[in-house]
C-alpha cells in the first residue's frame, strides 16, 4: 500500500546528492526508519512498554529495535518468559 505525499524540500539539503528518484525515496525512507527507531527508544525509555511492545506500535522488527538500543547504551530488560520464548527458537 503506497500513500502519495508531496514535500518542499530546501535545496540546500539535498545539494551534491543525486536527484534521481530512487535516491530520494532511499534517503526518505532511511529517515523514516531512523525517526521510528528514535521514537521507540525514548517510548521504551519513558516507560510506555517493552521494546518488543514499542517495536510492534512503531512497524519495526524487534530485533532491528534491540540492536539499535544497544548502540545507544541500553540494556533491555528481559522477562523470564521473553528468555525461554529466545532460548525456545534455537533448539
Amino acid at each position: 500500500m503506497e500513500q502519495d505525499v508531496t514535500v518542499k524540500i530546501p535545496r540546500t539539503w539535498i545539494k551534491g546528492l543525486p536527484e534521481e528518484e530512487l535516491t530520494l525515496k532511499q534517503i526518505i525512507r532511511l529517515g523514516i526508519y531512523q525517526y521510528k527507531v528514535e521514537r521507540a527508544i525514548q517510548l521504551y525509555r519513558d516507560g510506555v512498554g517493552s521494546l518488543g511492545y514499542v517495536a510492534e506500535q512503531m512497524g519495526l522488527n524487534k530485533q532491528d529495535l534491540i540492536r539499535e538500543a544497544r548502540h545507544h547504551n541500553i540494556d533491555p530488560e528481559y522477562s523470564e518468559q521473553t528468555v525461554k520464548e529466545e532460548l525456545s527458537k534455537w533448539h
